[in-house]
């Protein structure tokens, strides 16, 4: 199931208007496996939406009425895949917290204030985007928590990438362990990658990151990286760190590129091959 947003600037015209709409959109073409919601960059929580949106949705077979205003919330930037802006403005408050790659701007002026002929007008510049709404819905990769449908994938990837991989049952025991933070990042289809960490009295070890071998160069390992940092950042998490083999050049650029820090090596701590790993330290609070 994919989680998209609607956002606009007080989430009483147009964004609830774009979720009204949507929803309608997807039953039409019997989709069920999208998630639809709105909010505002700077909503007034519980306000009403605006008459003429609940009027222009009605005329389209919608009922918007007990639609109430919400703001973006933490819990919203951590769960959606997909926020997609009315505006330039709304997505630079969205950049503040999330990556730019789950954002795009529709540029649907805001009819507040205008005759409903304005609301009309916005209606239809929203349908016109629909289909390229999901089409981007459903070409996007998400990440989220590990489910007992993953162990197999992710075993198969342990298998390609690591000489000493963890087991099936191995990963099978983290998803009832309550320290564990482990997410995937999918396609519709396809297992691309995942991360595992443990978040032990707020500090965060990483155990993996793997990407599958037809997927490196495109930023995966960067997004699921960064996925966890939001996650750890949200659990007021004070540091998160890891070991990597001292060869590891690539595995090494990506942990630099995301704010980790070298801060030590340790001797012999890999087998198969024997090596040193270096550890790397991204910093949450100082």
């Amino acid at each position: 199931m994919k989680k998209i947003m609607f956002i606009c600037s007080g989430n009483t015209c147009r964004s609830p208007l774009a979720e009204g709409l949507f929803k309608k959109y997807l039953n039409d073409n019997k989709i069920t496996d999208i998630e639809v919601g709105s909010a505002g960059a700077g909503a007034f929580s519980g306000d009403a939406v605006s008459i003429n949106s609940i009027l222009v949705a009605s005329n389209r077979g919608v009922d918007i009425s007990d639609h109430r205003a919400r703001n973006i919330n933490l819990e919203h930037l951590l769960t959606t895949d997909l926020f997609f802006c009315m505006s330039e403005s709304h997505k630079q408050v969205l950049l503040r917290h999330c990556d730019e790659s789950k954002i795009v701007v529709l540029k649907v002026p805001d009819p507040y204030g205008r005759p409903i002929e304005a609301y009309e007008e916005c209606a239809k510049q929203l349908e016109s985007q629909f289909p390229q709404i999901l089409e981007r819905i459903q070409n996007t990769v998400t990440i989220r928590e590990m489910t007992e449908g993953d162990v197999t994938g992710i075993a198969d990837l342990e298998k390609e990438c690591f000489s000493e991989p963890w087991s099936e049952q191995s990963l099978r025991d983290e998803l009832t362990n309550e320290t564990a933070r482990f997410y995937v990042l999918r396609d519709s289809e396809n297992l691309l990658g995942y991360i595992g960490a443990n978040n032990i009295c707020n500090e965060v070890y990483i155990t993996n990151v793997a990407v599958n071998g037809n997927c490196r160069g495109k930023g995966y390992g960067q997004k699921l990286v960064k996925h966890l940092i939001k996650q750890s950042e949200a659990e007021k998490a004070f540091f998160i760190t890891l070991e990597v083999r001292k060869s590891n050049e690539n595995a090494i650029k990506l942990y630099e590129k995301c704010g980790f820090k070298l801060i030590g090596e340790r001797k012999n701590f890999y087998s198969k091959p024997q090596e040193d790993a270096l550890i790397y330290t991204y910093y949450l609070e100082d």
